[in-house]
């Protein structure tokens, strides 16, 4: 069996920055098991990869279902390979879809035709859990929180770039053990996410240089970065209501792969919980090829 796949550079619009992901097509009627997905993934040897289902010949529809692989396990949800995945329809390929569906559950996307960046309203179960994690490097009991079930994140807010250059671990040292979680969350994988605070864009955006660790380090994080947005927006004070609050997030810039990556939340009603999130970005589409089965 042969498919065809594309891969694309994410969260930038300049080949060879941002963070790579492979969209690998599956036909209908075409059937891959577990070990087979998770073959091609560590193939591939990238962060993320997608299996992207192709309708029926001859039918249409505006919704894709993905599968979404690390290099080691299947995840419900991951941000770079969403937003990959929705330039690959939207933009390369000029496809009328308007949905594509994770394991998380559905995800609205579109173009916005100003900026030409792809927005992805992504699926969320925000969850700040009880343990901490202590770093060395802020000397501090830091939060881990998740985005969705199986998607999990420590946020350790750092001082300067000077500390920010610093990191190199992921505090859960095992990236896919999460024993250390709240009961009925111990599911997927565990990172780390460093953050500097860096003022206001001319957007009107708090920007943040990050770096997140999991197994390795990644050049670009969606689902890390959403998880960031909503702790963020959760730290705003009440008085502001369900804002919305714009976060732009640079990542990889110490792995010479650039990211700007771009989330805004919307709280709930006087403030209380996560009512939305968006992520938005751009991409650009590197290589064209097929693979055997």
């Amino acid at each position: 069996m042969r498919l065809s796949y594309t891969t694309l550079d994410v969260f930038t619009s300049t080949r060879y920055a941002g963070n790579p992901v492979a969209v690998v097509r599956v036909p209908s009627g075409t059937s891959l098991t577990q070990t087979q997905k998770q073959a091609i993934a560590a193939e591939f040897n990238l962060s993320e990869i997608v299996f992207l289902h192709l309708p029926a010949e001859g039918t249409t529809s505006t919704e894709r279902k993905i599968d979404i692989f690390t290099h080691q396990a299947e995840v419900p949800f991951a941000g770079h390979p969403t937003i990959g995945t929705s330039h690959y329809l939207l933009e390369t390929t000029s496809q009328d879809v308007k949905t594509v569906i994770t394991k998380a559950g559905k995800i609205a996307i579109e173009k916005d035709p100003q900026t030409g960046e792809v927005k992805a309203e992504i699926p969320f179960d925000f969850h700040i859990h009880g343990k901490t994690f202590e770093s060395p490097l802020n000397g501090t009991q830091n939060p881990v929180a998740s985005i969705v079930n199986g998607m999990s994140f420590i946020y350790v807010v750092l001082p300067d770039l000077e500390a920010l250059a610093k990191a190199k671990e992921n505090l859960n040292e095992n990236t896919y053990d999460p024993s250390a979680l709240d009961e009925g969350w111990r599911n997927g994988l565990v990172g780390t996410m460093y953050l500097v605070p860096q003022g206001t864009d001319e957007f009107g955006r708090k920007k943040y240089r990050t770096r997140m660790f999991g197994s390795r380090e990644d050049s670009g994080t969606g689902s890390a970065s959403s998880g960031l947005a909503c702790w963020l927006a959760g730290q705003e004070d009440k008085s502001l209501g369900k804002g919305p609050f714009k976060y732009a997030f640079t990542q990889g810039v110490e792995m010479g792969r650039k990211n700007e990556i771009g989330v805004e939340v919307t709280r709930g009603e006087n403030g209380e919980g996560i009512q939305e999130v968006v992520l938005s970005g751009t991409a650009t589409t590197v290589m064209e090829g097929t693979l055997e089965v």
